[in-house]
Formats: C-alpha cells, sequence, structure tokens
C-alpha cells in the first residue's frame, strides 16, 4: 500500500515557476503561437455569436413567419462550422508542432546534461528512473504542450466573451448563469491540492518501477540461475501495488471533478428555466432568448469542463516537467576550470601526490596515496577486494574529482587539463565490457571514427580477435545485438581490447581486461597486449595475480594505501602481503 505519509510530505509543485520554464522553450515560437492564439480568437468570436444567430432566427424570422430569409442564417450557420473546424485543425497541427521542437530542445538539454554529471550522480540515480523521465515525464509534457495550451487559451477567451454577450443579452440571466461558478471553482482548488500531491507521488512511483524492472530484466540470468522467479515476482509486485494505489487515488480525485461540474450545471439549468419562464411571463425575456442562453450557459460550461478536465494532465506534466528540471539543475560536479589547459602531446608520466578520495565524506578510499609512474612503465595494481584499484582509474579519469592532493600527467595537474583532451589520452579496458547496438565494425571504430579498415584489421589482429571475427557469417559488418548478447563474453572483451588499441591512447588501463575470458583466449590477448604496451604508460588492474607477473612495477593497495612495491620476483622473495596474495590463488 501507498504510504498516506509520503503524500503529506510532498510539497505541492510551484506550477507559475515550472510553467515560466517551459516558456523559455517555446519563446522561440512566438509567431506560430500568435498565429495559434488568432486562430483561437477567431473560433472563439464565431462560437460566440452562433447562438445570437439562432436568436435571431427564432425571434425575427420563425416566430414572425419570415422563413425566406432563414436560408441566408442557414448558410451563415454552416460556413461558421466549416470555418471553426478548419481554424481547430490549424491551431491544433501548429501548437503540436510547437510543442514537438520544444521538447526536442528539452531532451537535447537533458541528455546534454545527463553526459556531462559524474559519475557519482548515477551512482546515486537508479537507470530505470532516469529512463522514465526521459520517455514517461516528456511524454506527458508533449500532451499538454500540444492540447492543454490551445484548451486554456480558448478556454478563457470563451469565458470572457460568453460573459461578456450575457450581459449584453439579459443581464439577470447572466448573473444566474455565473452564480453557481465560484462554488465549483471552490471544490476545484480543493481537489486540485491532493491531485497535485497524488500525481507527484506517481511520477516517483513509475520511476521506481522503472528501475526494478530495468534491473531484473538485465540480471535476468542471475535470477534465473539461483530460482528467484517467484520472489522477484512478489517484489514486483509491492512495487505494482504501490503505483496502482497512488494512480487510483489520483484517479479518484481527479474524476470527481467531471461529476461535480455536471451536478452544479444541472442546477444552473434549473435555475435559468425557472427564472427565464418568469422574465418571459413579465415581458422582460424572450423565448429566442432563454434557448440561446441555454445555449450559452452550455457554452459557459464547456471551457470550465476543458479546464477541469486537463487539470489532472496538467498536474501530471508540471510534475513530470519538475522532475526533468531537477535533472537539468543538478549541478556539475567534476567540470573544466575556467581557461583550461589544452592537453595536446604528452609522455605519460603520470603521479598521484597525497591523494585522499572517498565516494561518501565519511568513508575515504583512499589515504595520503602517492604513486610515481614514469613514461613506458608497466604498472599493475593488485590488491583484495576494495582496496582501492578500481577507484585509481576513475580518479585519473577523472570520472571524479579527488578530495585532496594532486594527480599530475607530465607534471600538469589534471583539475586543469580540459576534461575531453585528458581523456582522449588515456584508453580504457574495463571489466564489464560494454558494446553498443551496430556492427563490430562500428564498435571497434568507436574511439577512433575516421579509421580505415586495414587500421581497424591490424588492430584486431593484435587483439587476437580478427580471426573470431572473420569466421562470423558478415565478418566485421556483423550486428552485435543490445550490450553485445550475441557474443560470448571473451568475444566482447576481445572487441573491447581492439578498441583500445585502435584508438592508440598514450596511457592505457585494463581493468580485470583478461579476467571474463577463457585461459586459452587469455594467453592470445596477453601476447598482443605486450606487444601493445611497449612505450606506453600502462595500468593493470587484476585480481588474477597470474596476468601481471611480468610487468615492471606491481602496486600492491590494502585499505587505500600502498603496502608493498616492486616487481614479482622482488615480492615474492619479500614474503609479505603479496606473497600471500598470490599463493592463496593457487591454494587447493
Amino acid at each position: 500500500m501507498i504510504n498516506e505519509s509520503d503524500i503529506k510530505n510532498i510539497k505541492a509543485t510551484n506550477p507559475i515557476k515550472t510553467i515560466k520554464r517551459l516558456w523559455k522553450y517555446l519563446k522561440d515560437y512566438r509567431i506560430r503561437i500568435n498565429l495559434v492564439i488568432i486562430l483561437v480568437v477567431l473560433t472563439t468570436i464565431i462560437q460566440i455569436f452562433t447562438p445570437v444567430i439562432i436568436l435571431i432566427a427564432i425571434d425575427d424570422f420563425i416566430a414572425k413567419n419570415y422563413l425566406e430569409n432563414l436560408k441566408i442564417i442557414l448558410i451563415l450557420l454552416g460556413t461558421f462550422y466549416i470555418l471553426t473546424s478548419l481554424f481547430n485543425y490549424l491551431s491544433s497541427y501548429i501548437m503540436t508542432s510547437v510543442s514537438e521542437k520544444a521538447l526536442y530542445i528539452i531532451r537535447k538539454d537533458l541528455f546534454n546534461h545527463l553526459e556531462k554529471l559524474s559519475l557519482s550522480f548515477f551512482d546515486k540515480h537508479k537507470k530505470g528512473d532516469l529512463m522514465s523521465r526521459f520517455t514517461n515525464d516528456i511524454s506527458v509534457i508533449s500532451d499538454t504542450l500540444s492540447d492543454a495550451v490551445i484548451q486554456i487559451i480558448s478556454s478563457f477567451l470563451l469565458l470572457i466573451g460568453v460573459t461578456v454577450i450575457m450581459f449584453v443579452i439579459n443581464p439577470i440571466l447572466a448573473v444566474t448563469t455565473i452564480l453557481t461558478v465560484p462554488l465549483f471553482f471552490i471544490i476545484v482548488v480543493k481537489l486540485g491540492e491532493k491531485i497535485n500531491k497524488y500525481y507527484k507521488v506517481r511520477q516517483d512511483t513509475v520511476g521506481k518501477l522503472n528501475s526494478f524492472a530495468e534491473e531484473r530484466i538485465s540480471g535476468i540470468e542471475v535470477v534465473k540461475s539461483y530460482g528467484k522467479e517467484n520472489e522477484t515476482l512478489d517484489q514486483f509486485k509491492v512495487h505494482n501495488q504501490k503505483l496502482k494505489d497512488v494512480s487510483v487515488k489520483a484517479y479518484m480525485y481527479s474524476s470527481l471533478i467531471m461529476p461535480t461540474n455536471i451536478i452544479v450545471s444541472n442546477i444552473n439549468n434549473i435555475l435559468l428555466i425557472a427564472i427565464g419562464s418568469v422574465l418571459t411571463l413579465k415581458g422582460m425575456a424572450t423565448v429566442g432568448s432563454i434557448l440561446a442562453f441555454l445555449n450559452y450557459s452550455k457554452m459557459f460550461r464547456r471551457p470550465i469542463n476543458q479546464l477541469a478536465s486537463i487539470y489532472s494532465s496538467i498536474q501530471t506534466s508540471l510534475a513530470g516537467a519538475e522532475r526533468i528540471f531537477d535533472i537539468i539543475d543538478h549541478p556539475i560536479e567534476v567540470k573544466d576550470v575556467e581557461n583550461p589547459i589544452t592537453m595536446k602531446e604528452i609522455k605519460g608520466e603520470v603521479e598521484f601526490k597525497n591523494v585522499c578520495f572517498g565516494y561518501t565524506p565519511e568513508k575515504m578510499v583512499l589515504k595520503d596515496f602517492n604513486l610515481k609512474v614514469k613514461q613506458g612503465e608497466n604498472v599493475a595494481i593488485v590488491g583484495p577486494t576494495g582496496a582501492g584499484k578500481t577507484t585509481i582509474i576513475n580518479l585519473l579519469s577523472r570520472f571524479y574529482d579527488i578530495n585532496s592532493g594532486l594527480i599530475t600527467i607530465d607534471g600538469i595537474d589534471i583539475s586543469k587539463v580540459k576534461k575531453a583532451d585528458l581523456r582522449k589520452k588515456i584508453g580504457i579496458v574495463l571489466q564489464d565490457t560494454y558494446l553498443f547496438k551496430g556492427t563490430i565494425l562500428e564498435n571497434i571504430k568507436y574511439g577512433k571514427m575516421d579509421a580505415t579498415i586495414e587500421e581497424v584489421i591490424e588492430a584486431c589482429k593484435k587483439a587476437q580477435a580478427h580471426s573470431f571475427i572473420r569466421r562470423l557469417p558478415n565478418g566485421y559488418d556483423s550486428m552485435i545485438e543490445e550490450s553485445g548478447s550475441n557474443l560470448s563474453q571473451g568475444e566482447r572483451q576481445l572487441i573491447s581490447i581492439a578498441r583500445a588499441i585502435l584508438a592508440n591512447h598514450e596511457i592505457l588501463i585494463l581493468d580485470e581486461a583478461t579476467s571474463n575470458v577463457d585461459t586459452r583466449t587469455e594467453v592470445n590477448i596477453q601476447k598482443g597486449m605486450k606487444k601493445l604496451m611497449e612505450g606506453k604508460t600502462c595500468f593493470i588492474i587484476a585480481h588474477r595475480l597470474s596476468t601481471v607477473r611480468n610487468v615492471d612495477t606491481i602496486v600492491v593497495l590494502n585499505h587505500g594505501k600502498i603496502v608493498e612495491k616492486g616487481n614479482h620476483e622482488s615480492l615474492m622473495q619479500k614474503k609479505g602481503f603479496y606473497y600471500n596474495l598470490y599463493n592463496s590463488q593457487f591454494e587447493d
């Protein structure tokens, strides 16, 4: 069940602030919006004067038996209906075009900002929730911008126009028609407070449901292998139940608006007929004016009905817009300094000086970490899980900013270097290989889009990937499915290594680069990597210590500090931490 305290703690969306924010995306299309307003005004004028023409037809033509002139009235009414349909189509088409252009910019701003955010942001936000903002929240904004804007403009114009003309025809009946409106608006405002809160909670609940579903679908093999299907289904039911409960509550309150309006409208009709009959008997009104007022009463209620019916959708879209703007407004934690240094060619000398870092302030991963790596040196960083090995990669690539200390490349503080330039100098082969949907060729060229096919093949040969790619039905043009699911883990790893080889970075990071392949593949990769690493500064992060015996230097980490340093032979002779760690991997 949905927790009622969650609803009470949700503050109402600031509609004025959010609408102003949305207007910034629309203001470049003022001419088109003004054209829509003109069309809506023309449509409204026609709607307002249609009952007047009917009144004239009844009181002046039918009542006085001037049927010959009735033909003109019918032609005029037909013309009005055709023009109304045409103007409605044009205004709807133009506004939809404007809203889609605005949404294009919103999506671009959202994606652009997401790409600039540091990894710490993604550590705290689930992918499913972020995807929900791209899909569900954008969708509800689209509906509001394309439909609600026209309805709001036409509704207010119609209300003003009908009110004026009703007072011109008969002030007493006009007051009677308007009398019940304040009661309706009081009810709408009270219901609106509830609707607003429930719809915001609903949007957040949709994001959580999407996050759960995305996570479990991504890990479906693990779910099945542990026989957790029923348990996962039960967990899904909890999220689904919460969404159902909050949705029912939201729809319950929003659905109360329309019946309330109908009840108030029927009361108004009864009053109109009663008072109108008395006025007619006293000669203060005509049959035509009463019929006109019944039309105007219906017309007067129509914009109120429209505003009532779109109220919930407006609340949903404002809640969605707020969720999107929350992301766009999120501060960029890792950003370029003013006038950053442009890094062109580098030697590849890396140094960590008294570096302290923690993913959270209360838990430091690296403490006064110092490490100097010479140009062309191959360094393996080893240690138990949680020692800080992968953290070093993240800091060197500046995916996170350090808490204190200094990291330099060729003596230059990397925090003062343009991020794009820095990352172009560092090639990374991650433990969790990610391949994009597309061809093998496109994936390998990801780091060097202008590479020739000959360069790609050469890189694949070095990575020992060419032979298996050549055996595929379409070779390098073979399609890779989402996340490379149609390839083995080893094949994905080889393609990832080939991608890094092709990019030819000055600094190379191999994060568990051979940990997910079989022994034969590992041997082939080691041969290619040995040739690749010649003359390059290389960091190798590995748990399997058999893969790092031939590197220049092994740095042993434990609890964020260097406990030992040297080559394999010297560290084994010490019979210290590395010695024990190495032997533990070969125990029966």
